[in-house]
């Protein structure tokens, strides 16, 4: 498993992790790619093709979002990338997980998720995605980030 970004407001927790405070939120995010052969300009070996989203508010983040009351976390995560990235997709199931953060400032819980996709399916998401109900609402664009290294 990946070792999680540090960051001060996060802390590292287990999947079932259950704030002490009464009231927080929790949200489900994932990060569909694809490995891939190409290069870019014919030189620069692409290790994988990654989906973001562009969102409302003008950050780049991943599909998912806020879990219901009560609803379970693959469930609310899939109804999510429905809603944001159309019918269809891929199905997170538990063994996407990847990690859970808990913020106690801003009393979030975020579970994050990664799914492998094959080129041709990455292809189709991104055509999907373009018919999704949130498409130019929530979701203002679709990113196809490419994952490479440069040698110096």
């Amino acid at each position: 498993m990946m070792k999680p970004i540090e960051n001060p407001d996060f802390e590292n927790v287990e999947k079932n992790f259950i704030p002490t405070h009464d009231v927080y939120r929790k949200a489900a995010h994932a990060m569909f790619f694809a490995r891939t052969d190409e290069k870019l300009w014919d030189k620069h070996p692409y290790k994988a093709l990654v989906n973001m989203h562009l969102r409302f508010d003008g950050r780049l983040g991943f599909p998912g979002g806020l879990i219901d009351e009560g609803e379970n976390i693959e469930t609310a995560l899939n109804r999510e990338i429905a809603e944001e990235m159309g019918e269809g997709n891929p199905i997170i199931v538990e063994k996407d997980w990847m990690s859970t953060q808990y913020s106690s400032k801003d009393k979030l819980l975020m579970h994050f998720y990664c799914k492998e996709v094959d080129r041709t399916e990455f292809l189709e998401i991104e055509k999907r995605g373009l018919s999704a109900k949130e498409y130019g609402v929530e979701i203002l664009g679709l990113l196809r980030v490419p994952l490479y290294t440069r040698k110096r």
